[in-house]
């Protein structure tokens, strides 16, 4: 059996229409960075960021 870095793991997947900002929200969250230039995101793109919560790793990947 493979041990992980990380207790849990969670997907979130965010749809709408295109232009909102999903992309933007990803980034401030993920990065803490925010940029108001807009360009458009071609294909897939996601985020990982682990963060403690209670003593658990909590492994978070934002799509």
């Amino acid at each position: 059996m493979t041990r992980t870095a990380y207790d849990h793991l969670f997907k979130l997947l965010l749809i709408g229409d295109s232009g909102v900002g999903k992309t933007c929200l990803v980034i401030r969250f993920a990065e803490d960075n925010f940029s108001s230039t807009y360009i458009s995101t071609i294909g897939i793109d996601f985020k990982i960021r682990t963060v403690d919560i209670d003593g658990k790793k909590i492994k978070l990947q934002v799509w």
